[in-house]
């Protein structure tokens, strides 16, 4: 329970650093530690506990994202690329789509069972972050690992390993940053659309003599 309020705890500070991008860093470092330490007071004062309470337990790899997000906003490193993160939500919206209807009975199989220690879905998951990590995507790779190990010391409330890569408030903010990317994408190609015109018609037209 104590790793699940922590991350719960990880996820309110990257989200209150996004609200606050616009302050100055020093500022944005105050909000983050006065969340922190909000989130982690026990039930009933922290924030954790309450959301928890009301959204239920987050996966392992959404507390790793929150704390990337965090470390990027108050040290301004970049651990994924914005490559990186397309594919991974891109990764995390197909794996829901097929994952979640078959899970709930859409078919005969039933992939959340092989969250129970199957020997087969987690050779998949070392040979995946085997793949990530010689393509150097070294903290999807990263991610991997931290889920596994929790999953094997029984960090989190749940038995099952899907409940530690994978949650259904991670898919939401997954398909809303592909929106968002998809979004700004748009708009840049009409900025640019609107520029290369202008600048056309700005140029000196030469003249023969």
């Amino acid at each position: 329970m104590l790793v699940s309020v922590v991350v719960c705890a990880f996820i309110l500070v990257a989200v209150s650093l996004r609200l606050s991008s616009r302050w100055p860093v020093r500022r944005r470092a105050l909000v983050a530690a006065a969340v922190l330490v909000l989130s982690l007071l026990p039930f009933p004062y922290g924030l954790a506990p309450w959301v928890l309470s009301y959204l239920g337990d987050f996966s392992l790899t959404s507390g790793m994202l929150a704390l990337l997000a965090i470390l990027h906003r108050l040290r301004g490193h970049q651990f994924l690329s914005m490559g990186q993160t397309r594919m991974v939500c891109l990764l995390l919206v197909f794996l829901a789509l097929w994952f979640y209807p078959m899970s709930l009975g859409s078919s005969y199989e039933d992939p959340y069972a092989w969250g129970f220690g199957d020997l087969i879905f987690s050779c998949m998951l070392l040979l995946l972050g085997v793949v990530a990590w010689l393509s150097r995507a070294y903290a999807s790779c990263i991610i991997l690992v931290v889920a596994q190990l929790a999953y094997a010391w029984r960090l989190l409330p749940s038995d099952n390993l899907w409940d530690y890569l994978i949650d259904p408030w991670l898919v939401f903010w997954a398909s809303g940053w592909l929106i968002r990317d998809r979004l700004l994408a748009r708009r840049a190609r009409q900025r640019l659309a609107v520029s290369q015109p202008e600048a056309a018609s700005a140029a000196p037209v030469r003249t023969e003599s």
